[in-house]
């Protein structure tokens, strides 16, 4: 015997309720459809109008013959969210990177070229000898303004440590990869910041190493080869991109 009808009722009003609190209500309720009748379980993270972060958890149960139920289970993330941006830049810090580059490492090939680059400030310990650290903070915001407008979707840019960042996207090609990521390091040097401790650039330039690949990789091993050619960038001149083998 199924659920009463006023009970189905009130199930589809708050459900419809909740998708309207939701930045894609369609993506909401799309998520909700597929997993009714399926013993899949379901973690995600939704974003609500207002700016907050909900974790939301699906767990089947079997309910009479072979069908399941569910229990929906959401949390409120938006504090343990805030924690994972860097308060200087606004990208992802750190500890969103050792939680979310794993996951785009060893995803599945979905016929798109991965990317993923390691960009270091040149000299930027000069610098802040030179300009003062209020100084040089101010340039690590304009890196974060820089990298925050193309990074959407699939793509990701996290501040792994002092000047250095990890950048990580998709596209259809290797021309389209490399041209997204000499956007960036052109992008800083045509902003023309002031460093008189940069050789003969006399402006903040960037360096980057960065790895070509489809289908599944092993995040140790990826970062090393990105750091690799990053070195490689800084010891042939700074101020240039280094593919990884």
């Amino acid at each position: 015997m199924g659920p009463a009808p006023q009970m189905l009722a009130q199930w589809q009003h708050i459900v419809e309720h909740l998708a309207r609190q939701m930045d894609d209500p369609a993506k909401f309720m799309q998520q909700v459809v597929r997993l009714y009748g399926t013993g899949e379980y379901s973690e995600d993270e939704l974003h609500l109008r207002d700016g907050r972060i909900i974790s939301r958890r699906s767990v089947p149960f079997k309910c009479e013959g072979e069908d399941f139920g569910r229990i929906w289970i959401y949390t409120d993330g938006t504090e343990a969210w805030n924690a994972k941006i860097d308060a200087l830049t606004g990208l992802r810090n750190r500890r969103a990177y050792a939680r979310y580059f794993p996951e785009f490492a060893q995803a599945a090939d979905d016929g798109m070229i991965k990317a993923v680059a390691i960009m270091d400030l040149d000299n930027f310990k000069a610098y802040n000898d030179t300009y003062g650290h209020a100084a040089g903070d101010g340039v690590l915001r304009r890196i974060g303004a820089l990298l925050s407008p193309p990074i959407v979707g699939d793509e990701m840019a996290f501040r792994i440590g002092g000047e250095e960042f990890l950048i990580a996207c998709k596209n259809q090609t290797e021309g389209g990869v490399i041209a997204f990521f000499e956007s960036i390091r052109s992008g800083l040097t045509t902003a023309a910041i002031p460093h008189s401790g940069n050789g003969s650039e006399k402006v903040v330039t960037a360096s980057l190493g960065l790895a070509l690949f489809r289908g599944p990789q092993d995040p140790g091993s990826l970062f090393e080869a990105v750091d690799l050619a990053l070195y490689q960038s800084k010891s042939s001149g700074r101020n240039r991109m280094t593919l990884a083998h």
